[in-house]
């Protein structure tokens, strides 16, 4: 399980990556899931020149966090970061940090994701699971354009997969734009620690597993809806 942040228009690059850094050490985690602390590797995402660029590590965000070099992030107007809890003790190490990525037909696609989907391997027909998130990936974006990347399409490829997993919350994204897709059943036993949460300011949005107040008042965070799609266009 995972916790992650996207920042999208004006916003304080040092801002969004101590609110991941406060999620990742439980410092935040108003909410009903046993999972309060995240210390199993991260990764950042961000535009520069209107391209994508990204960084991995291991370990905690907490330590990495020093070292990150702030001022290449200064003027993206966008950033994602993604702070991990590892499910299975054999998926640690840099290959399993967030984001992941893919390349279907002439789009690149990274990924971000929050929870656990165990049986989506089959939809792959493959014999078993080797890495759930990968396996998600491949499966929700091979063969499909951004242009049919809808709210639709992903709940439907949802309902194909069986039971047994505990989110798909996800941060796609490509060169032009990003969506950020909220997915938990609807019997999971623990709601809150499945939602994201939205801020909207004038010149700012963010989308937070956890509302930081640091980032904005309690008031302007809402919980998003389940199965809610919230695209961001690059452009605008």
């Amino acid at each position: 399980m995972c916790r992650m942040i996207l920042a999208h228009g004006q916003f304080d690059a040092l801002a969004v990556l101590e609110a991941a850094r406060a999620m990742s050490c439980g410092e935040t985690a108003c909410h009903d899931g046993p999972i309060k602390q995240h210390p199993n590797g991260w990764g950042c995402l961000w535009l520069e020149q209107g391209h994508i660029r990204t960084l991995h590590g291991t370990g905690t965000f907490a330590e990495a966090l020093p070292g990150i070099e702030v001022d290449r992030l200064r003027h993206s107007r966008f950033l994602a970061v993604h702070v991990r809890h590892a499910t299975l003790s054999k998926n640690h190490g840099i290959e399993f940090s967030h984001p992941l990525w893919r390349t279907s037909g002439a789009t690149q696609w990274y990924m971000m994701h929050n929870g656990f989907l165990p049986t989506v391997y089959a939809q792959l027909g493959m014999a078993e699971s080797r890495f759930d998130s990968a396996e998600y990936l491949e499966y929700i974006v091979d063969r499909v354009t951004p242009a049919d990347f809808t709210r639709d399409y992903l709940r439907g490829k949802m309902a194909q997969v069986a039971p047994g997993g505990s989110a798909a919350n996800a941060i796609f994204v490509t060169r032009e734009r990003a969506w950020a897709w909220q997915w938990h059943p609807d019997d999971t036993p623990y709601p809150d620690y499945f939602t994201l949460h939205r801020c909207q300011q004038s010149n700012s949005t963010f989308i937070s597993s956890e509302p930081v107040l640091t980032l904005g008042a309690a008031s302007q965070w809402h919980r998003m809806s389940n199965h809610e799609l919230h695209e961001i266009p690059f452009g605008e």
